[in-house]
């Protein structure tokens, strides 16, 4: 079947045939469009490229479309998963079983073996998975009649006795740090290599099955960017009659997992992992929640997949049991049907690894996936910064002087020639340094004297490096099979050796993450396909803040490796647009038959929608927010005093947006110097969105209570709601639900387009346009998506479901024109972007506007 391009202006009767189990009476018409493809899509395994507005329901259609295929899947007969299985089998064969060479006795004896295996297999998994029903459903009828809360009375014992402290003994000779004999480059039975980036150790390669399911059952990955936008998820999902049969698992960091009180209390990520890694590698006091048995960890699993929990129901459960919920999940992996996790998990291939994550065969879902191009470039743009060089040489040169009488084989030569590249790149850097002078104002380095370096092809760099009579190739299959930065690791942990690098309270070090894993991932990254990556020098404010960086230019390869390994992707978000980009520098490897498309309009009548392009301000000055000319006084007064008047009109909450903290702050701190701030807040109640993450939800809190109690403590007051200052890009710009009196108005101040100095987007710009004759794409169209993009994802913050209003106001004399207009969300241009030519015509159609929703 060939690759679809689908709207719901041009659905024929065919896509009323499926009925999807939804939770209400009867799905609306671009819902059922929208469950009808996607279950096409993944009926066909094609990648699907699908965009659905916000508060169209989107998540609610991508649950039942999915689960439906799911259960049918799941609902094959016996004989058709076993004929599928053997001929699966057969074609996996080094050889034909139709080969006229072999005897044909020979070739039948085969072919019954692998049927009598296969079939003995499938009965197998069929006992196993009848066991754990049988499990599961006991589970469920406890937690029905007894509560969840209760089955903390059971685990009591189990948190008052912690392991007793043991003696401690030197139990490791300095031979266990010995990397093995190497003396042959191509040992091909080298073990797979140290999960790069993974960051749990060896701590973490405990046996995660149990004996008697050993089976993978058939699986939809579900990933979006945020943890808030996950369990929005999980809540949609326990709205549908899956509820009580699906198997489903959250996957999550430390941070939302953990248990222990002694790890929860550390201020960081890396800090937490550093911490319970200690815990567990403490003889003398081990934490608790990791049981040595298996079998709370088959009641722990058992338990996850006994009902559909988010993650802080997951943490609850694992405080109720007394198992950590953060390997405890993991051991969930194999049985879960639907698993959710964050991007990351899902597009490092390290991490999928190190959590066992096997995509062949299962479905993977991208939602809120408008941005996974710029995700996949940051998670594998690779820094190594000096100190991390000066670290990793100083163990590596204390770990050689230790052993260099007892090494053997090629390790001395292969040590060696590590340490050259390690004094090559610090004196690099170190060189780097001091080409630039200090600048006593502003510290190290000026803003204008931190530039990168030009970036650089691997080639160019390793030749620069003067290292070019080492072979990287070889260097990395050393490091691999070796694991020298774990047996570095390892004697540095033991001897306890001093680190020499430059103090500096700012840099946290973890203890736990070999000090050569960097090096290791950044010297990987060189051997990647020359054209898709550039290699740069950034010079940081202190000297030991300088780092090299590889920046990934291509996406390509990295998505393809899901694309091949999965039976079905599927890219799906609110904004997709344009989508000809996702095709071309995410899916060029595709043939067009290969790939589906979706997009629908949006629930809400266009009535619903008044979007109004405000080209001058009260004082008819233009409203020119380019970067030459935004810092303008007069500019910002005009600016003040036009939110000021839409503050008056508009009833309930605003929400403004700013291209960056920076010019939010400028801007801000001129209103309240002249008086203008002073003014909005007599309309509305001011917030600004905090840059601490954790502070956002007390802020919406209470933005959201100045809304409802506008005056409150001030009877007299004239206040009509309050006004929340944003930044598009930033915290509140995407997965925060700003339904009804949330956002009755939202004011774009400017386009944010990102600041054309990067060197990285100019490295990326130029690679685009190196590309433009076989993508379509030039840099310049590239500058424009990245610009609109962002924009459309903020002001989609506005209408969240069917009944919803609101007015979005776009400040900038640039939203008059064509090219910018026609990048609108298609929701936006359907229901007209209206063009005035004075300020006073803003004011009355949004007067207008509001007086014919109140009445």
């Amino acid at each position: 079947m060939s690759g679809k391009e689908t709207s719901t202006n041009n659905n024929s009767n065919d896509t009323q045939q499926l009925v999807f189990p939804f939770p209400y009476p009867t799905p609306w018409p671009i819902q059922q469009d929208f469950m009808t493809s996607l279950y096409t899509c993944l009926t066909d395994s094609h990648v699907g490229i699908f965009e659905s507005p916000t508060g169209t329901g989107k998540s609610l259609s991508i649950i039942s479309s999915a689960l439906k295929w799911l259960t049918d899947q799941s609902a094959q007969s016996y004989n058709d998963i076993l004929q599928t299985r053997i001929a699966a089998k057969i074609a996996s064969l080094s050889h034909s079983l139709d080969d006229p060479s072999e005897p044909q006795w020979v070739r039948d004896l085969e072919r019954k073996r692998i049927e009598t295996d296969v079939k003995r297999e499938l009965d197998d998994e069929i006992e196993a998975k009848r066991k754990r029903e049988e499990r599961l459903a006991k589970i469920r009828r406890e937690e029905r009649e007894i509560g969840f809360g209760r089955t903390k009375k059971r685990v009591k014992l189990s948190k008052s006795t912690p392991p007793k402290a043991c003696d401690k003994t030197d139990d490791a000779d300095d031979v266990d740090f010995l990397v093995d004999d190497y003396d042959s480059d191509e040992d091909s039975r080298t073990k797979k290599a140290m999960r790069v980036n993974g960051a749990d150790s060896d701590s973490e390669n405990e046996d995660q099955n149990d004996e008697d399911e050993t089976f993978q059952e058939l699986k939809i990955f579900y990933c979006s960017r945020t943890h808030s936008q996950l369990s929005q998820f999980i809540s949609e999902l326990k709205k549908t009659e899956y509820v009580e049969s699906i198997k489903s698992l959250s996957l999550g960091s430390r941070k939302n997992l953990c248990i222990n009180e002694e790890v929860l209390r550390l201020s960081s990520a890396p800090r937490m992992n550093d911490k319970c890694l200690d815990l567990q590698k403490d003889k003398g006091r081990k934490c608790p929640f990791l049981p040595k048995e298996k079998h709370p960890l088959r009641k722990f699993t058992d338990s996850v997949n006994a009902a559909v929990r988010d993650i802080e129901e997951l943490a609850a459960l694992g405080k109720a049991t007394g198992v950590c919920s953060y390997y405890g999940s993991r051991n969930s992996l194999p049985s879960s049907q639907i698993v959710t996790l964050p991007y990351n998990m899902m597009l490092q291939k390290s991490t999928r690894e190190s959590l066992g994550i096997k995509l062949k065969g299962n479905i993977v879902i991208f939602d809120e996936a408008h941005n996974i191009i710029d995700t996949i470039t940051s998670i594998y743009s690779v820094t190594l910064e000096l100190h991390q060089i000066q670290r990793a040489q100083f163990q590596l040169e204390s770990y050689h002087k230790k052993y260099s009488n007892r090494l053997k084989g090629k390790n001395v030569v292969y040590i060696k020639q590590i340490l050259i590249l390690l004094t090559a790149l610090q004196l690099q850097l170190e060189e780097t340094n001091k080409s630039a002078p200090p600048n006593p104002k502003e510290g190290f380095k000026s803003k204008q004297q931190q530039q990168q370096a030009p970036f650089k092809s691997s080639s160019d760099f390793v030749n620069d490096l003067r290292v070019d009579h080492i072979n990287l190739f070889k260097i990395c299959s050393y490091l691999e099979s070796s694991k020298l930065a774990l047996k570095v690791q390892g004697f540095t942990e033991k001897v306890k050796v001093a680190e020499a690098t430059v103090s500096n309270d700012d840099i946290f070090v973890a203890r736990h993450i070999p000090a050569l894993q960097q090096f290791q991932t950044f010297i990987q990254s060189l051997l990647n396909v020359s054209i898709n990556g550039r290699i740069g020098i950034v010079t940081g404010d202190l000297p030991q803040n300088t780092h090299f960086k590889y920046l990934l230019l291509s996406p390509t390869d990295v998505f393809q490796e899901i694309v091949a390994e999965a039976r079905s992707v599927i890219l799906a978000g609110g904004t997709m647009e344009p989508m000809s980009e996702f095709k071309s520098q995410l899916l060029d490897f595709l043939p067009e038959t290969q790939i589906d498309m979706f997009s629908c309009g949006h629930i809400v009548p266009p009535s619903s929608i008044l979007t109004v392009a405000v080209p001058v301000g009260p004082s008819s000055k233009p409203l020119d927010f380019r970067y030459e000319t935004r810092m303008n006084d007069d500019l910002i007064t005009e600016l003040g005093n036009s939110v000021f008047s839409l503050a008056t009109v508009i009833p309930h909450g605003v929400v403004c947006f700013f291209v960056s903290y920076s010019y939010m702050d400028y801007v801000c701190s001129k209103w309240k110097a002249n008086g203008v701030l002073g003014k909005i807040e007599t309309k509305k109640t001011v917030f600004f969105e905090p840059r601490n993450a954790r502070a956002v939800d007390v802020c919406l809190a209470q933005y959201s209570e100045a809304i409802a109690n506008p005056n409150k403590g001030n009877p007299s007051g004239k206040r009509t709601g309050s006004i929340l200052f944003c930044v598009v890009g930033g915290k509140m710009s995407e997965g925060i639900n700003f339904a009804d009196e949330m956002a009755r108005g939202v004011i774009m101040v400017g386009l944010p387009f990102p600041s054309k100095t990067s060197p990285e987007l100019q490295e990326k710009m130029r690679f685009i346009d190196s590309r433009a004759a076989a993508s379509g794409i030039t840099s310049s169209e590239y500058y424009e998506n990245l610009c609109m993009r962002a924009l459309n994802q903020s002001i989609g913050r506005a209408i969240r479901h069917k009944d919803d209003y609101a007015a979005i106001f776009l400040l900038d004399k640039r939203f008059t024109g064509k090219r910018v207009r026609e990048k609108l969300p298609g929701w936006i241009k359907s229901a007209t972007v209206h063009d005035v030519e004075t300020f006073g015509a803003v004011i009355g159609k949004a007067g207008q506007f509001f007086r014919a929703k109140k009445a």
